[in-house]
């Protein structure tokens, strides 16, 4: 999935999304970095398949589907193909994956970017380079700034890695959603919502959310709340567990004036008190979501009646 759209960017306030990972680093409750992956690149969200969904990672989204097109690709059919090439291919990737996996990003990046020399005609090789390229960009950018130098220069070539891996036929739902994080953090949001829908109309049901929940961010950038409500109350509908859909419908009523609406939807996350208390926090959605989502969700939770509401949540036993 934000999403998520999803970096540590300094002064950032917004994947990412997808902790399909066994661990990864978390981020200080009251930092304004971004995390990797929803859009929140910003753009890429915890996915279904990793609940809770409002479990957060210094790396949100971006981290979040890139760790699971590591993982899912490194046990794709092809790569464990008996032939001498793939069976070379396999031995040198090792180190790459292994680098992923401790959390040494910048590592693994010269890992893949190595292997992707070597084999030059194995996608999965390009597309984990471009994986790490993002990852590292957005360790070095501050959130509502264009990239500029090393981190603008990664985030090119992560795209010249993404079109490597395409024409080499790696074209699912996870790499669309990566091409869409890429451009989400160069701020060429029109083209990142393509990238975005075009990866939720192949994804499997249990990925179909974090592209969405991506499109959906890029819509709360440009000021398309209706689209925004509307894929809100659709991922709502289709993945009940995916709680981060209730907080950006929240937010988008907020955005349009509707506080009484705003509020019914945040009681929803408050039915649960360990829930509310995650999104009772600006931090539950910095590093993963877009600028604009995430001043509006700063400014709903100043409501009255959301801090009542969390009051409320937790005085419940």
């Amino acid at each position: 999935a934000s999403a998520a759209f999803p970096c540590t960017m300094r002064g950032a306030v917004t994947p990412a999304l997808l902790s399909l990972l066994s661990s990864r680093p978390f981020m200080p409750p009251d930092s304004d970095h971004l995390s990797p992956v929803s859009l929140s690149a910003f753009f890429v969200h915890t996915p279904p398949l990793a609940r809770p969904a409002y479990c957060m990672g210094r790396r949100g989204a971006i981290l979040a589907c890139s760790a699971a097109a590591l993982v899912q690709w490194n046990s794709a059919p092809a790569v464990a193909s008996a032939s001498v090439t793939q069976s070379r291919f396999v031995q040198e990737s090792r180190a790459a994956f292994a680098a992923f996996e401790r959390g040494d990003y910048v590592e693994a990046e010269t890992q893949w970017r190595r292997v992707s020399d070597a084999f030059p005609n194995e996608a999965l090789a390009h597309a984990n380079l471009a994986t790490c390229l993002i990852i590292n960009a957005s360790e070095q950018m501050t959130l509502g700034e264009l990239p500029t130098g090393i981190a603008h220069d990664r985030l090119q070539a992560a795209l010249e890695a993404i079109e490597k891996a395409t024409s080499l036929g790696a074209t699912d739902a996870l790499l669309l959603n990566a091409r869409g994080n890429t451009l989400g953090l160069l701020q060429r949001w029109d083209e990142a919502r393509a990238e975005y829908d075009a990866s939720a109309a192949v994804s499997s049901r249990d990925f179909e959310s974090i592209p969405r929940s991506n499109a959906a961010l890029i819509s709360f950038q440009t000021g398309d709340l209706e689209r925004v409500e509307r894929e809100a109350r659709t991922l709502m509908r289709r993945d009940p567990r995916f709680v981060d859909s209730v907080a950006l419908l929240a937010a988008a009523k907020w955005s349009r004036g509707d506080v009484k609406g705003a509020a019914q939807a945040f009681e929803r996350l408050c039915e649960e008190p360990q829930l509310c208390a995650r999104y009772a926090s600006i931090s539950v959605v910095l590093g993963r979501w877009t600028p604009r989502a995430v001043e509006a969700y700063r400014g709903l939770l100043r409501e009255p009646s959301i801090q009542l509401t969390v009051q409320n949540a937790r005085a419940m036993p």
